[in-house]
């Protein structure tokens, strides 16, 4: 019998398979634009990112090769698969197993004895442990996107990148970047928090299932994304401004910037840029967790056409099932 935890990490897994293979070409310039160093416009940016990737993928006859163009575009697709697929099918699941263990700590019956900070800090704990679990994958997968295969240093595969960084920086070299990682949890905790309270306000109490429409999915999905994405985003902006901000204490000129940015610029200063953001997260957000929605229950469904199937109290069951009950 597969477990709720199981099922919730299938779910997961096949959410975050579908929806890599889908944005992973968005992923590539985001991850381009965040490495880009230059002073030029972010439109600037990509047009240059996208020119660079016309001349790799022109050959020496000065055609351009479809397949190449589109090896280019998916250049780290296998890191990425990798990270993606274990990271969410691992959320899912130790998320799970939290809101599980709070169940018996507070003797609890169902998620609907849960409240909203049980929600928070089983969605905090879950995204602490996927990040320390799969934080050596995102390191390579970044290093992959970031380079042109046939770029000096360049990791050949996950294979070669993981005994590449071994070599070189040693059992720390897995983990750079784990910190921003950890702070970076609490959006997507407060998310899939907003986002299981949502559910749990759309049920029906007079249902049999607590299944919910594909449009109640992408409401609160969506919702759930554009309200943690708006409490967190001036942190993001903050944290750009701080990245050309020259001096050893970050932490004055933090108070300072914050200050003045509210000063010249009034509140809308800490959402620029906002409305770009959300056009690029949100469908990929409602993507990810209606796949997720659908394989649940679709996995619950199996789960209990097979306990009918093999019912061992009914000894003519699979003979019924098989004939249409007649």
């Amino acid at each position: 019998m597969i477990t709720p935890e199981i099922t919730e990490g299938i779910a997961g897994l096949s959410a975050g398979f579908a929806t890599t293979v889908i944005t992973h070409p968005l992923d590539f310039f985001k991850l381009r634009l965040q490495l880009d160093t230059t002073s030029t416009s972010q439109w600037q940016a990509v047009h240059l990112i996208y020119k660079k990737l016309i001349k790799t993928s022109t050959n020496v006859n000065g055609g351009f090769s479809t397949s190449s163009f589109i090896a280019h575009l998916y250049r780290g697709i296998g890191s990425n698969l990798v990270g993606s697929t274990s990271a969410w099918a691992m959320y899912f699941y130790f998320y799970r197993r939290y809101k599980n263990s709070i169940l018996a700590l507070t003797r609890g019956s169902s998620d609907h004895h849960l409240k909203s900070y049980h929600y928070l800090c089983s969605a905090f704990l879950a995204g602490w442990t996927t990040s320390i679990i799969t934080n050596p994958i995102w390191v390579i997968k970044t290093r992959m996107i970031s380079t042109e295969k046939s770029q000096p240093g360049a990791y050949r595969s996950i294979l070669h990148g993981i005994k590449e960084i071994y070599k070189r920086e040693g059992l720390l070299g897995y983990y750079r970047g784990l910190t921003p990682a950890m702070l970076n949890v609490a959006q997507g905790a407060v998310q899939v928090s907003i986002y299981d309270l949502l559910k749990r306000s759309l049920v029906d109490p007079d249902a049999s299932s607590e299944k919910l429409t594909t449009l109640q999915y992408v409401y609160a999905s969506s919702l759930s994304k554009m309200v943690s994405t708006c409490l967190f985003y001036p942190l993001q902006v903050i944290r750009s401004r701080l990245q050309v901000v020259s001096g050893s204490n970050k932490l004055q000129s933090a108070s300072k910037l914050c200050l003045a940015m509210y000063q010249t610029e009034g509140l809308l200063a800490y959402y620029k840029g906002l409305v770009p953001n959300l056009i690029r997260v949100v469908p990929a957000t409602c993507t990810t967790f209606l796949i997720y929605e659908k394989v649940k229950h679709l996995l619950k469904l199996l789960a209990l056409l097979s306990s009918i199937y093999w019912h061992p109290s009914l000894p003519f069951t699979r003979i019924s099932f098989v004939s249409g009950g007649n």
